[in-house]
C-alpha cells in the first residue's frame, strides 16, 4: 500500500506487523506480533484471539514490541520463539526511571499435528514496577454466546454452564484453572491455565466482540508490584476434543424489503441524528460551521458539562447562534463532580442551578438534560429546573458503567457512549466490535425497562476514560484508551461510524450523537471555504439532512453449521429531499462485492476518489459510478452513496 492511500484510509503513517498464517495440523491461525488469532478449525472460529498483556496502572495497554524471533515449521505444525519486551511508564515505575525500563518477554508458542498449542512466557522485569494485570489472555468469540461450557476451578471443582447471551455487569466465571466450550454442536474445545486463577469477563461491556480470560481476579488487590529482575513463568494450552467438519462462508445481499422513512417531524421509530458540540464556548463560532449546521440541520446539538467545566466557561449566546443556524433541538449532558459516587452532591445541584439561569438569560431552553450518572434526587432536581424538558440518566463513559450502575431515577432517557479501542486498537477487532451493540441494548432494557435509549457522542478515541490516567497519544499511532485516533480523519472512522449508526437503527436506538468536528477540521474548513476535510464529514453531509434514519438488513446468507456472524458491510437508509438515499460501509480491508436488487445510481467514497479531491479543489470525493448493477464492489473501508429511483 503506498503511503498516500494509508494516510488516507488510516489518517497516518503508521505501519503495522505483518500477518503470519500458521498452521498445526486441523487448526489454522494468524499471527500479527505478539497476538494470535482468531484460532479456527475447517471455518469455525474456535478461539478469538490469544495475547500476553500487561496493563499499567491507568488500565492502559502499552505494546509488546518484538526484539527477536525463530520460526520452525514442519508437517506436522511449527514452534516459534520470540524476543520481546514492554516498556514501563515513568509513572508505574518504584525509584529512578530510565527509558530502558520494561518487562522482557521470553515467548514460546508450539503447534502439533493434532491442532494442539502451548503457549509459554518468561517474563523479567527491569525495575521494580506497578501493574494492574499481567499475564495471558484467551478470548473466545462472539458466537460462542449461549454455547455449552465446562469450567474447572481451583479447588477441584468442575461447573457445567453457558456463556451468556445478554452482557453480565462482572465476571460470571472467577477461580478457574481451566474452560471447555462448545465450539460447534458436538464438538469441544478445552483452555488450560497455570500458575494463578483466572477469571472470565463478557468484553461487549466495552464494545468488544468476544468473551476474555485473563489472570489475577479483579477482586485482587491492585495495582501490585512486579519485583526487579524477579523472572515468573506462565503457560496456556489450547486443544481440540473433536475435530468439526467444514463451515462454508455466507454470500451477502441487501434485504429486498425497503420500507420509505418518515418525516422530521414526525420520527417515531427512526433513529434521531444529532451532533456533538463542544464546550467551553469562549469564542464567536466560525461563520463556515454555522453555514455546515444551516444545510445539515440535525435533528439536534448535544453539549456534555464535563465536571473540569464552569458556569463562566459556556457562552450561551453562541449556543443559540448555533441552534438558530441548526434549527435543532438542545441536549444538555450534565456529569456530576465525582463520577465515583452513585449521587448527585451539593456542588452539583448549585452548579445545575446556575447553569439554568445563564440558559435562561440567553433564551436557551434545552429538550433533553441528562444527569450522569443518574438517579432519583438528580433526576427530580432537573425535572424542577427545566420543567419543560426530557430528563436523561446513564453514564458519559460506557456501557460496563452503566451495566453496573444499580439503581435509576425514573428518566425519560437513558444513554452510554460507544468506544472501541478500550482493550485494543487493532483494526479489525475495532471493526468485529460493532455486532456487540445490539447484545448492549437487549441487556440494558431488561435492566432498566421503559426510557428511551440514547447513544453517543460516540467515536474511535476515547473522550474521557472511566478507569483513571488516560493514554496519551499525538495521534499519529494506534493506541488503545487515547483520547485521539488518527483513523478517526480516515476513510476507517467514517467506515467504523456508519457501521456504528446501522447498529443503533437495528438495535432500535432512539436517538445518537454524531462526533464533534474537531479543531483541525473546523480551522481547515474556515481556510477552504465549503470543503470536507474528512471522510467523516463528507459523510455527515450526506445523513445529517436526513429526515429520519432507517435500518437496512445486509443479510449473510448461513449454511447449517455454521457460526460465522461478522458481517463485512452496513448500510442504513433515509429520506432526503425527494428521494431515498443508502449509505453503505465497506467494514473490512479485503474488496467486497454486495449482491443487489434495486434500481438507481450510485457513487463511492474510497481512497483513491479522495486522493483525488484532495489534489482538485472543485471535485467530489464520491466518484459517480453511474446505475446500480446487479453487484455493488466496494474498495477496502469504502463508503458508497445510493439513489433510489422512485
Amino acid at each position: 500500500m503506498l503511503d498516500s492511500e494509508r494516510r488516507v484510509l488510516f489518517g497516518c503513517l503508521e505501519t503495522l506487523a505483518p500477518r503470519q498464517y500458521l498452521q498445526a495440523g486441523p487448526v489454522s491461525l494468524i499471527r500479527q506480533g505478539t497476538r494470535w488469532g482468531p484460532i479456527c478449525v475447517h471455518g469455525h472460529e474456535v478461539w478469538h484471539g490469544v495475547e500476553f498483556l500487561l496493563r499499567d496502572t491507568g488500565w492502559g495497554t502499552p505494546a509488546t514490541v518484538l526484539d527477536s524471533e525463530q520460526l520452525l515449521t514442519d508437517e506436522k505444525g511449527f514452534e516459534l520463539q520470540v524476543q520481546a519486551h514492554i516498556p514501563c511508564l515513568a509513572q508505574d515505575v518504584i525509584g529512578s526511571w530510565d527509558s530502558q525500563a520494561r518487562l522482557l518477554l521470553e515467548i514460546r508458542v508450539r503447534g502439533n499435528a493434532l491442532g494442539g498449542l502451548e503457549f509459554s512466557v518468561q517474563a523479567t522485569p527491569t525495575h521494580d514496577t506497578l501493574v494492574n494485570r499481567c499475564g495471558w489472555v484467551v478470548m473466545h468469540p462472539l458466537t460462542a454466546a449461549g454455547c455449552a461450557v465446562q469450567v474447572s476451578h481451583a479447588d477441584g471443582r468442575i461447573s457445567q454452564s453457558q456463556l451468556p447471551q445478554e452482557v453480565p455487569a462482572w465476571p460470571p466465571f472467577t477461580a478457574m484453572k481451566g474452560i471447555s466450550h462448545e465450539y460447534a454442536p458436538g464438538y469441544w474445545a478445552k483452555a488450560e491455565f497455570s500458575g494463578e486463577d483466572y477469571e472470565l469477563e463478557d468484553q461487549r461491556n466495552n464494545a468488544d466482540a468476544s468473551f476474555k480470560t485473563y489472570s489475577r481476579s479483579n477482586a485482587m488487590p491492585r495495582p501490585f508490584l512486579l519485583r526487579q529482575q524477579q523472572s515468573w513463568r506462565r503457560e496456556l494450552s489450547l486443544h481440540l476434543a473433536d475435530i468439526a467438519p467444514a463451515n462454508p462462508s455466507p454470500t451477502l445481499k441487501v434485504d429486498e424489503k425497503l420500507e420509505t422513512p418518515c418525516s422530521k417531524t414526525t420520527t417515531e421509530g427512526f433513529l434521531r441524528l444529532g451532533l456533538a458540540i463542544t464546550a467551553p464556548i469562549q469564542h464567536p463560532v466560525e461563520p463556515v460551521f454555522l453555514t455546515k449546521l444551516s444545510r445539515w440541520q440535525p435533528d439536534f446539538l448535544h453539549l456534555t458539562l464535563w465536571p473540569s467545566i464552569t458556569v463562566d466557561d459556556v457562552d450561551w449566546s453562541q449556543v443559540r447562534l448555533m441552534l438558530d443556524a441548526a434549527k435543532s433541538s438542545l441536549r444538555i449532558d450534565i456529569c456530576a463532580r465525582d463520577q465515583s459516587q452513585p449521587e448527585w452532591s451539593g456542588d452539583d445541584t448549585n452548579f445545575a442551578q446556575a447553569m439554568a439561569q445563564a440558559m435562561a438569560q440567553a433564551g436557551v431552553v434545552p429538550h433533553e438534560v441528562a444527569s450522569l450518572p443518574c438517579g432519583e434526587r438528580a433526576a427530580q432536581f432537573l425535572r424542577s429546573l427545566f420543567p419543560s424538558s426530557a430528563i436523561g440518566g446513564g453514564t458519559p463513559h460506557f456501557f460496563a458503567q452503566l451495566n453496573r450502575l444499580d439503581r435509576s431515577g425514573g428518566e425519560d432517557f437513558m444513554a452510554f457512549t460507544v468506544c472501541p479501542i478500550v482493550h485494543s486498537a487493532e483494526d479489525a477487532s475495532v471493526m468485529q466490535g460493532l455486532q456487540s451493540l445490539p447484545s448492549m441494548l437487549e441487556t440494558a432494557r431488561r435492566r432498566h425497562p421503559g426510557p428511551q435509549w440514547h447513544l453517543g457522542p460516540s467515536g474511535l478515541a476515547a473522550r474521557a476514560s472511566p478507569l483513571g490516567r488516560q493514554a496519551t497519544s499525538d495521534g499519529s499511532k494506534r493506541i488503545p484508551l487515547a483520547s485521539v485516533d488518527p483513523r478517526s480523519q480516515g476513510i476507517f472512522g467514517a467506515a467504523w461510524l456508519l457501521g456504528h449508526m446501522a447498529g443503533a437503527t437495528q438495535a432500535g436506538v432512539n436517538a445518537l450523537t454524531l462526533p464533534a468536528l474537531t479543531v483541525r477540521q473546523s480551522s481547515e474548513g474556515h481556510a477552504q471555504g465549503a470543503r470536507w476535510v474528512s471522510p467523516t464529514e463528507a459523510m455527515m453531509e450526506v445523513c445529517l439532512p436526513w429526515r429520519g434514519v432507517q435500518a437496512m438488513a445486509l443479510e449473510p446468507k448461513h449454511q447449517p453449521g455454521s457460526n460465522l456472524l461478522f458481517t463485512p458491510m452496513a448500510a442504513v437508509m433515509g429520506f432526503a429531499s425527494t428521494r431515498r438515499q443508502i449509505l453503505l460501509a465497506n467494514l473490512t480491508e479485503q474488496c467486497q462485492t454486495l449482491h443487489w436488487h434495486h434500481a438507481g445510481q450510485w457513487a463511492s467514497l474510497d481512497a483513491q476518489s479522495w486522493l483525488r479531491y484532495e489534489a482538485l479543489p472543485h471535485c467530489s470525493p464520491w466518484a459517480d459510478r453511474g446505475a446500480c448493477t446487479a453487484q455493488l464492489e466496494l474498495q477496502p473501508y469504502a463508503l458508497a452513496r445510493v439513489d433510489l429511483s422512485s
